[in-house]
C-alpha cells in the first residue's frame, strides 16, 4: 500500500490529522504530506482544514476507502471467522470500524441482539429481519460514523452484553491504541458490560506506531487477524491470535 492509501486509511480509523502529525508518522517533511493530501483531496477522498484533513464520507450506507482494496479481502476473511465465533441467542456488541462492518455482514443468525454505535453497521443489521438491532446514540464522530459523547456512555451504563467485538487503529506488543483520543472513555466503557471480548484487526495495522493506549490484552479472548500476519510474530502474543485464511488458503 502507498503512503497515499495509508493516509486515507488513518484518517478513516482515527479522524482529523494535522499536516505535522501526518508528517511526523509517515517520516516524510510537511511540504510532502501537503502534496499529497491536495491529490487526495482532488480526488474526493479527504477534507483539508484547520491545518489538517479529514476523511471524506461518501454518499452510500459504507465508508469510502479511497482506491485502496488491498485489505478488502483480509477483512472479509476476518469478518468471516469472528462471525463463526458468534452463537445464536447471544447479545453482540460490535465496536465500529470497517472491519467490525465486516463482521455484521457475515452475521447469518437467526436469533441475535446486535449493539453499535456505528451508522453503518447499523444499516447493514438493519437489513437482517431476525437479528435485533439496538443502536447507541449521542453525536457523531467530526468524521466517520460512529456515534460518541456522554449519552453513549450513558446509554451503556444500563446494558450488558455477552460479547465485544473491537476494531483496532494500532495493535502494538502491550496492546491495543489509536490515534484519536476521541472515543477511548466509549471504548473502554464499551468493553466493561461485556462477558467476553475479541478484537479484530488486519495484519497491517500490527507494529503501526499511535499514540494512544486504549485496552491491554488482559480482557480479551482472542484477537483475529489475517494469515498474512507472521505465525511466529503472533505466537509472541500474550493472548490468541487467529489468522483467517483467505478463501483458497489454510488458517
Amino acid at each position: 500500500m502507498g503512503r497515499r492509501e495509508d493516509i486515507v486509511e488513518l484518517l478513516l480509523d482515527s479522524g482529523f490529522q494535522r499536516v505535522g502529525e501526518l508528517s511526523r508518522r509517515f517520516d516524510v517533511d510537511s511540504s510532502t504530506i501537503r502534496r499529497d493530501l491536495e491529490k487526495l483531496e482532488a480526488d474526493g477522498l479527504v477534507q483539508r482544514s484547520r491545518g489538517g484533513a479529514s476523511a471524506v464520507r461518501g454518499g452510500d450506507d459504507v465508508p469510502v476507502r479511497g482506491t485502496d482494496d488491498s485489505h478488502r479481502a483480509e477483512k472479509d476473511a476476518i469478518g468471516a471467522a469472528m462471525a463463526e465465533r458468534i452463537l445464536e441467542g447471544q447479545t453482540i456488541l460490535l465496536d465500529g470500524g470497517t472491519t467490525t462492518l465486516a463482521v455484521a455482514r457475515h452475521l447469518r443468525h437467526t436469533r441475535l441482539t446486535v449493539v453499535t454505535h456505528d451508522l453503518c453497521i447499523g444499516l447493514e443489521v438493519a437489513r437482517k429481519p431476525r437479528i435485533n438491532l439496538v443502536f447507541i446514540g449521542g453525536e457523531l464522530l467530526p468524521t466517520g460514523y460512529a456515534m460518541w459523547g456522554p449519552t453513549s456512555i450513558q446509554q451503556l451504563e444500563h446494558m450488558r452484553v455477552n460479547v465485544a467485538v473491537f476494531g483496532a487503529g494500532t495493535v502494538m506488543d502491550d496492546g491495543i491504541y489509536a490515534s484519536s483520543s476521541y472515543e477511548i472513555e466509549l471504548k473502554r466503557k464499551m468493553l466493561s458490560i461485556a462477558s467476553e471480548a475479541f478484537f479484530v484487526a488486519d495484519s497491517s495495522k500490527f507494529g503501526r506506531e499511535a499514540l494512544f493506549r486504549v485496552f491491554d490484552f488482559d480482557r480479551f479472548t482472542a484477537g483475529i487477524t489475517d494469515a498474512t500476519l507472521d505465525p511466529m510474530r503472533a505466537a509472541q502474543f500474550p493472548i490468541p491470535l487467529i489468522r483467517a485464511g483467505l478463501r483458497g488458503q489454510a488458517d
